[in-house]
């Protein structure tokens, strides 16, 4: 009766291990299908695809006195300063139903960088000479728009802006101007804004750029009743083809008040009148309008860029 209690004893401990034996196999064959699919989702390249945005453009306000190019008129005019700037081509185009002045910047060789566009407004023209002296604020709406790929240094390409960089500038007076004490209490040329937009989504993005006048120093502010005075946009180098448009052009007075623009032609460009080459640092625009995602009513690529 011993013995056979030894044998029945025996026999459930070996089931006993059995059982264990089983249950540990199954757990480790789920930990290694786990690891498994884990390490098949990380090293497959996932399909790419392409993403198209048919999101509408932004909607802006639009101040009644903005310089809007409603009339045709183009109101800039190309420095024509010679150096780094570049030529452009400018026209009235009518762009998601609504007419700006488009700048289409030319270059001579197709594999170097485009130089820098430099658009001048004549502001006594503009504005009238005995007002020059008021502004105190300056918003213009910038839309830009890709051309050709945007090549990254892995030798991979997207259709997107990429980077949008530039200064809202201009010749504020004739000669500097200096108190009693020999300070400087009036400039020649300042540089109002130095924006640094960028969209590496999509191939169309439109943004607002505003700026207080002067903006950082008191001598950067327009001088009264000077004939030289002028408003100068500038883009620096692109590394690919992108045309933008400029719009709703806001001159506002130093009681905040909108000023009211005269019709010009902007067509002759006068010769001479060199603005500053381009810097190295970009500050971010004071106002920015529309997020990244935000593209125009017509197709677009959004392909994603380093």
């Amino acid at each position: 009766m011993n013995a056979k209690k030894a044998l029945a004893l025996l026999a459930a401990l070996c089931m006993t291990a059995g059982l264990s034996a089983c249950g540990g196999n199954t757990e480790n064959s789920v930990a290694e299908t786990t690891t498994n699919a884990q390490t098949e989702s990380t090293t497959t390249a996932p399909e790419t695809t392409t993403a198209v945005t048919t999101t509408e453009a932004p909607k802006l306000d639009v101040d009644p006195n903005a310089i809007t190019f409603d009339d045709g008129n183009l109101y800039f005019h190309q420095m024509g300063g010679g150096g780094d700037e570049a030529d452009v081509e400018l026209s009235i185009a009518e762009y998601n139903g609504d007419k700006k002045l488009k700048v289409h910047v030319l270059r001579d060789d197709p594999t170097a960088e485009f130089g820098v566009p430099k658009l001048v407004l004549e502001l006594p023209a503009v504005l009238g000479l005995e007002n020059v002296g008021n502004i105190g604020h300056i918003s213009i709406d910038f839309t830009c728009v890709a051309n050709e790929m945007w090549k990254n240094d892995d030798g991979s390409e997207s259709l997107v802006v990429g980077n949008f960089l530039g200064a809202i500038a201009g010749n504020i007076a004739s000669e500097k101007g200096y108190d009693d004490k020999e300070n400087l209490i009036q400039n020649t040329w300042a540089n109002h804004l130095e924006f640094a937009f960028d969209d590496w989504e999509n191939a169309e993005h439109t943004w607002r750029a505003e700026t207080d006048i002067p903006a950082l120093l008191p001598a950067n502010g327009y001088a009264a009743n000077d004939e030289g005075t002028t408003l100068v946009i500038m883009r620096w180098g692109q590394k690919n083809d992108v045309d933008f448009y400029i719009d709703n052009v806001t001159f506002y007075d130093k009681d905040g008040n909108s000023m009211k623009c005269n019709p010009v032609s902007g067509e002759a460009a006068p010769e001479g009148g060199e603005a500053p080459a381009e810097t190295t640092t970009g500050t971010a625009a004071e106002t920015t309008t529309a997020a990244a995602t935000t593209t125009t009513a017509e197709t677009t690529t959004a392909a994603a860029a380093e």
